[in-house]
């Protein structure tokens, strides 16, 4: 049976880019798949018209006239905007790439890209997306924990996560009261390949913790030496 919602003709595509070339290139590869496509030259118009509550996934381009890309994504995260973001970017550097994901971008391809690349990562961003729209709500006790949201209520306060950081929560959550080691959650988290080094789990622990367990006298994540992280609930 064919899923409902993943099919190319139900899947709007907002494409912010203020290259001519690259921008009619795009809509002619996403057209020929049978997406639905809206071109868009200005973050800051996309913005200003709230382009992203009517569509199911954002291409960006980071270097744009005006509003950049990153200050797009902050602003739009900002908003508990959850809509699958993919960057488009000649700016290959690793550590480009770390401060994007940290900001809530949910794949980051550098140009020039593969066509067939680009519409498989589409893909598997928007399908990744379906399976969390499914769930709901997650009772554990001392927290909720509502996957759909990016939201957690603890004690009452509610605490809202960056694409990202509900991402690692919900594994952390997965595997509660066991040790998952830094190289699996990037694995499982990052779709990093198996022996790619980075910081980038520590850095999002980091703010994980201090979102939901700076203030409060238990401490849910616990950092194991040299292994990785875990998560106990009281």
């Amino acid at each position: 049976m064919e899923e409902v919602g993943l099919h190319p003709k139900n899947m709007k595509i907002l494409v912010i880019e203020d290259e001519e070339k690259i921008l009619k290139f795009l809509e002619h590869i996403l057209t020929h798949e049978g997406y639905i496509v809206t071109l868009c030259k200005s973050a800051n118009d996309a913005l200003k018209n709230d382009l992203a509550s009517n569509h199911d996934l954002i291409l960006l381009d980071l270097m744009l006239e005006g509003m950049q890309g990153g200050d797009y994504v902050q602003r739009l995260r900002k908003t508990k905007s959850n809509i699958p973001i993919l960057v488009l970017s000649a700016l290959g550097q690793i550590s480009t790439k770390i401060d994007l994901l940290n900001l809530g971008v949910d794949d980051y391809m550098t140009k020039p890209f593969d066509a067939g690349e680009l519409i498989a990562r589409i893909e598997a961003l928007y399908r990744r997306y379906l399976e969390i729209s499914v769930k709901d709500e997650g009772d554990f006790g001392v927290i909720k924990f509502y996957r759909k949201q990016n939201k957690v209520e603890r004690e009452g306060k509610e605490i809202f996560l960056t694409n990202r950081e509900a991402d690692l929560l919900d594994y952390l959550l997965k595997n509660e009261g066991k040790t998952v080691r830094t190289d699996d959650i990037l694995v499982k988290v990052w779709h990093a390949k198996m022996g790619y080094h980075s910081n980038i789990v520590q850095a999002t622990i980091r703010r994980l913790r201090k979102k939901i367990d700076e203030g409060f006298d238990y401490q849910l994540i616990r950092n194991v030496h040299g292994i990785g992280y875990s998560i106990v609930l009281p």
